[in-house]
């Protein structure tokens, strides 16, 4: 039955070969893709609103008559198409803003489309000016006038997320055809005996529901129908990966000498945290067992996560082997490699740094030194699962970040090993400065065993965090360095853009050099500058040559400077929560004095209004990651979409935990009864486990 869904497109009433092409565009290219492509909202078009009711500031939609049309320039860099638009109660002008350098172009296709006397719903935001009602349209939809209008209004109507050349009345008229004709082989994925551990709507009804509802209240009804499904694949993806590694065995042996440890907990010149301890016992016991290690390590900001994954890899090290470490950019890779340096400068650890940006010649002197087990650290981007980069005895990887790399990324990285095919699997350790609630950790990394770093060091105090202009922050930063403290200011951008009003770096740095902060000295750290110059820029300003470091995000990780106290951020309203609150994390390192971070720029939406007073509201870095999460929604939060991390199309890590920790648990009974899922009830959940997990969580190929 799974054929029919398997089919192409491009047979569908309507489609062929071009529009074919666009649906590939958004990931559509198969029946059972179209059937999976769920509306991104609703519109209730079984009566629409009188414009004359229509308030300021709602979001609407309206349906009637265009009467008339016309271009506006509002001024030289901005025009506007106005159709004026009535529905018997009053008039509304649909409000179509472009910038000079297209307009022409896509005006004078709406003109061609928007004629006076056609129909048309219009979506957007209302505003009233001097009784005027006009509306920022979003979204307009042009009715045909003929029976075919039965689909696209009068009822609850589906809104789909299309593309250019694949707008959405037509995604909607094929999507019809597609459920009419194929959602009855759309397979019921729970077995036989445990239909009671889900809601008894079929499944072909929910996808019918889902698309075309008959009432509001149906929709999450059948959303979470669906996503039962969606969650119980997952659970099992992670489930078997998670057996599957520990199954495998290490044929190395790892003691703890302490020939390195003791010397470097003795330069750190600190005790490490009750949770550090917790932590580094989990892991060396995990490095010390037959079974390799599989573990996420979660910390907040400053929560000292680096020594801890720095006791891991020294522990590899002492007993003769080789350890990895990767992050997501070359700047990450770089304030790694340069605070590991800082850490181990007077232990013989032989550490390397391979980039994209690494010259040719030194990348084969790299490449031929780690195969000969020469370099005992080597710290990079993706470079590193190179298929030439080969290491001679590696033991550990630790990863930095995981939600900015792909999932098959990792295991590239996890499949490193020794030039023999005999080698053992190294021990993973992926650590994460983003916390996430326990129960989402075990959704999203299922088959990781969990380690978290919930303490700051001991005297560290809170960072006061509040809102302020230039002038304040000016004043508070020069006080503070009489004081005998340093500041850092940070902007989003290196050099000035035309494109976007944003203050740059490089020019503000002259700037305030010269004519706010004459008497300091003035720093500047950005990512477009060399590794080398970047590293003396921070060892400058921890060495006080510096008063005050200005900087871009590049500082997000970095060498601790114990007295800098104040962090200003420019544009704070143009960052996410995340990158707000590890840019707080530079300062307020030293315990017992206070730290500040002041946040410039006055936010524009609703969303940037939150982070804000988030961020000022809370120092806690799960509180906060909750809240993004919230604000943000999953894909963006883990970029689920971008890095194929989840195949997620309807489940929702955060409202549905309660069918989450129900699939969790199913998951595991069919698992006892049928490890293999080899029996006959369970070949509907098995092609699907296959279908979107072949190849990720080291699940196989085929069944």
């Amino acid at each position: 039955m799974s054929g029919h869904l398997s089919g192409s497109v491009q047979y569908l009433k309507g489609v062929g070969p071009a529009r074919a092409n666009g649906l590939s565009k958004l990931g559509i290219l198969t029946i059972r893709d179209l059937l999976y492509y769920f509306p991104k909202r609703y519109e209730d078009r079984r009566l629409y609103k009188k414009i004359l009711e229509l308030k300021d500031g709602e979001i609407a939609t309206v349906s009637g008559k265009i009467e008339l049309t016309d271009v506006v320039a509002m001024h030289p860099k901005l025009a506007v198409f106005k159709a004026a638009v009535s529905d018997g109660s009053g008039i509304i002008f649909a409000m179509f803003y472009k910038r000079p350098s297209y307009r022409y172009d896509v005006f004078n296709k709406l003109k061609t489309v928007l004629v006076p006397g056609t129909r048309i719903i219009l979506h957007g935001r209302v505003e009233i000016f001097h009784n005027t009602r006009q509306i920022r349209t979003e979204e307009y939809e042009v009715l045909a006038g003929d029976e075919t209008d039965r689909l696209h209004t009068g009822r609850i109507v589906p809104v789909y997320p299309g593309t250019e050349g694949v707008p959405c009345r037509f995604l909607r008229s094929i999507i019809k055809q597609a459920v009419e004709r194929f959602s009855k082989y759309v397979p019921e994925i729970v077995p036989p005996g445990y239909e009671k551990t889900v809601d008894e709507t079929p499944v072909k009804y929910a996808m019918e529901q889902i698309h075309f509802p008959d009432e509001f209240d149906k929709i999450e009804r059948a959303r979470k129908r669906l996503a039962f499904d969606e969650f119980l694949i997952l659970e099992l993806a992670m489930l078997l990966s998670k057996r599957q590694h520990s199954e495998k065995r290490k044929n190395r042996d790892i003691r703890i000498l302490k020939n390195l440890l003791t010397p470097f907990r003795q330069k750190m010149g600190f005790d490490f945290t009750r949770p550090q301890k917790k932590v580094i016992n989990e892991i060396f016991m995990d490095m010390t067992s037959a079974k390799p290690m599989n573990r996420l390590l979660m910390g907040d900001v400053g929560s000292g996560k680096t020594v801890v994954a720095l006791s891991a890899v020294l522990l590899a090290i002492e007993n003769g082997y080789q350890a990895a470490m990767m992050a997501p950019t070359e700047i990450l890779a770089e304030q790694h490699y340069y605070t590991t340096k800082n850490f181990l400068n007077d232990l013989s650890v032989r550490t390397a740094l391979l980039t994209g940006s690494t010259p040719r010649s030194k990348k084969r002197d790299i490449v031929r030194s780690l195969a000969e087990g020469s370099i005992d650290l080597l710290i990079g981007t993706h470079a590193i699962i190179e298929s030439r980069v080969r290491f001679g005895k590696l033991a550990l990887v630790v990863i930095d970040e995981q939600h900015k790399f792909g999932v098959m990324q990792r295991h590239k990285l996890h499949r490193k090993g020794a030039l023999t095919e005999e080698a053992s699997p190294p021990d993973v350790l992926i650590m994460t400065a983003t916390p996430i609630p326990r129960t989402l950790a075990l959704t999203i990394y299922g088959d990781l065993d969990v380690s978290v770093i919930d303490e700051l060091p001991s005297g560290r105090l809170p960072v006061t965090t509040m809102h302020a202009d230039e002038p304040f922050a000016w004043d508070f930063i020069a006080k503070k360095i009489r004081e005998g403290r340093q500041a850092y200011i940070v902007f989003p951008l290196v050099e000035e853009s035309d494109k976007i009003e944003l203050k740059a770096a490089v020019q503000e740095a002259r700037r305030l050099s010269m004519d706010v902060f004459p008497e300091f000295r003035v720093g500047l750290l950005h990512g477009q500058m060399k590794g080398a110059d970047k590293e003396k820029a921070m060892l400058d300003f921890r060495d006080r040559k510096y008063d005050i470091l200005i900087a871009t995000t590049v500082i997000e990780i970095g060498i601790d400077i114990p007295d800098a106290t104040v962090i200003v951020i420019e544009h704070a309203d143009r960052f996410g929560l995340s990158t707000l609150h590890q840019l707080r994390g530079r300062v307020g390192r030293k315990s017992g004095v206070e730290s500040y971070c002041l946040l410039l720029g006055e936010p524009k939406t609703d969303e940037a209004k939150k982070r804000m007073n988030t961020l000022i509201s809370t120092t806690d870095g799960f509180v906060i990651a909750e809240k993004d999460l919230e604000i943000r929604g999953p894909g963006e939060f883990f970029g689920v979409q971008q890095h194929g991390a989840l195949p997620l199309k309807i489940g929702d890590i955060f409202r549905d935990i309660g069918i989450i920790n129900r699939t969790r648990k199913l998951a595991g009974e069919i698992l006892s009864n049928d490890p293999a899922l080899a029996g006959r009830k369970h070949l509907n959940m098995k092609e699907e486990l296959i279908r979107n997990y072949a190849g990720r969580f080291f699940l196989p190929q085929t069944g």
